[in-house]
């Protein structure tokens, strides 16, 4: 009997994950330095959910999380709260599911190139995906919103098999379903690309009805509770509470309401419409909206280069849809792509454009450029010319990135104020009192210090009780404000210059990089 034989895997493939994984995983957890407020909220809650099925503000369960009063989006937490279960709470096993994400993105990006266009144009999409600054980013650090794009890829890539596996499509239902609890630009996204290539399918008749139907049923139930939590937060409702989760009502305004352009009947939503419009242009022409997180300036979201040759990979891309007769009516397998970018373009009308927020057409941006780059192949000058743009941007960008963009992110990721927080805590039973100079400092006391959610839901003061972000005042032994409570407090966590400013031989001082704890004698 012969040995069944293992399935082979692209070369290609395999280089690009082994050079991608070296890009995403050396000095993971460490660069960006510290943590952003973002990502210590969504992990908190997750470590407040594993261990007490709370959230910070003792939601059972939320399929939505209040965290600063307009709600951050529950996916990521659920997804962190078993590496956090199973190897505490750090910023390591908060951003792990992240890197974990990013890495199956590039097989699947591979696999969904091949299957609606050709292994050459996959090959070369794998190949900037591995390389992609936006892509080698996202996967580093854990925003919470940054997980759409990831679950959108698997939910397209599911569908796209469906086409020859019928039985796939209520899977492909079931994760566009969760794409909703991952960011709010879903809600525009996910209901246009369906229907662009739901109508296409069944016209076409690709999908038994029963499975359509199936599939219909999956994709509701799914969806159900965050269509609750909409009215909730729409009507005033009160939170609703069952005995599997929570739909809460926020203490503030939505944050797709503030920032959302949703008022399609008023004159308004024009004016705003043709703003977003202009900045989305902006920004695909930079490929850079001027915050270090986002993007390393010089380097943009996949180089300066490929906004050219993005363009013209969606002009490629109408041109075959053109050819095959037109429209949703044509079975040209690479319709999914076409639809994915035009629901991703809709997505400029509504929201301020940024990299996070437009973070759905990152990936589009990325096959739009191998569509094109996949056409140039052919010419074998042309070729070389590319693939060495690509080596010295790419190698540009990794020095940048392992080198001096660390200095550029120590603020806003708060470097070394969690080595602070903990230091501090353990000199003293008593109250402490920490720097307002931080973005909701508090959050990094819950997080770092691993303080119980039910005593903060218990002890919580807030400075802004109601607003769209809510700024803690105290709770706990935890004080906020060095001009509420340093004259008194025993111990302070200050900034630098903060703590120059209370300079006395009264204190013994601590310093870390940016932050300094005083102990009073």
């Amino acid at each position: 009997m012969q040995p069944r034989a293992w399935p082979s895997v692209d070369r290609v493939l395999l280089a690009a994950m082994l050079v991608g994984l070296v890009l995403r995983a050396w000095r993971f957890g460490t660069l960006p330095p510290g943590l952003n407020q973002d990502e210590a909220s969504t992990a908190y809650d997750a470590f407040a959910i594993i261990h007490h099925g709370v959230d910070r503000h003792g939601n059972w369960l939320p399929v939505m999380l209040v965290s600063w009063g307009s709600g951050m989006y529950s996916l990521a937490a659920y997804l962190e709260a078993p590496f956090v279960g199973l190897f505490g709470l750090s910023v390591w096993s908060a951003r792990l599911p992240f890197l974990l994400a990013g890495m199956a993105a590039l097989p699947l990006f591979f696999a969904l190139l091949r299957d609606t266009l050709d292994l050459r144009t996959a090959r070369i999409g794998v190949v900037l995906l591995a390389l992609c600054p936006w892509h080698i980013m996202v996967s580093r650090w854990a925003l919470d919103s940054n997980l759409f794009p990831f679950v959108f890829l698997a939910g397209a890539w599911l569908l796209v098999r469906s086409t020859t596996r019928p039985r796939l499509l209520p899977a492909a239902a079931f994760v566009f379903g969760l794409t909703l609890y991952s960011y709010g630009t879903a809600y525009v996204v996910v209901p246009a690309f369906l229907a662009m290539v739901l109508l296409h399918g069944l016209r076409h008749r690709v999908w038994p009805w029963r499975i359509a139907a199936a599939s219909a049923l999956t994709f509701a139930g799914t969806a159900t509770p965050i269509v609750l939590y909409l009215l909730v937060n729409r009507f005033g409702w009160r939170t609703i509470r069952t005995p599997f989760f929570s739909i809460p009502h926020l203490t503030g305004l939505p944050r797709y309401r503030s920032v959302g352009n949703l008022d399609v009947l008023s004159l308004d939503f024009l004016r705003r419409a043709w703003a977003n419009l202009v900045t989305a242009l902006h920004l695909f022409v930079s490929q850079d909206d001027g915050q270090i997180w986002n993007a390393v300036p010089g380097y943009g979201v996949l180089y300066r280069p490929s906004t050219f040759l993005a363009a013209a990979g969606l002009v490629l891309l109408l041109a075959r849809k053109l050819r095959r007769g037109g429209g949703a009516s044509s079975s040209d397998p690479a319709w999914p792509l076409l639809a994915w970018t035009l629901a991703a373009l809709l997505l400029t009308v509504f929201v301020p454009a940024n990299i996070n927020r437009l973070n759905v057409a990152m990936f589009p941006f990325v096959y739009c450029t191998a569509v094109a780059a996949s056409a140039l192949w052919r010419r074998r000058a042309v070729a070389v010319l590319l693939t060495g743009l690509l080596l010295v941007s790419s190698g540009g960008f990794a020095a940048a990135y392992f080198g001096s963009y660390r200095e550029a992110a120590v603020a806003p990721f708060f470097a070394s104020f969690g080595e602070a927080l903990r230091h501090a805590a353990a000199q003293t039973p008593g109250e402490l009192c920490v720097t307002d100079e931080v973005n909701m400092p508090y959050i990094f006391a819950l997080f770092y210090n691993r303080e119980d959610p039910r005593l903060f839901a218990r002890t919580v003061t807030y400075v802004n009780p109601g607003a769209e972000f809510e700024s803690v005042r105290s709770f706990g032994r935890y004080q906020f404000g060095l001009s509420r409570c340093a004259a008194a407090a025993s111990t302070i966590v200050a900034t630098h210059d903060e703590a120059a400013a209370l300079s006395s031989p009264a204190f013994t001082r601590r310093e870390f990089e940016r932050y300094t704890v005083l102990v009073r004698k």
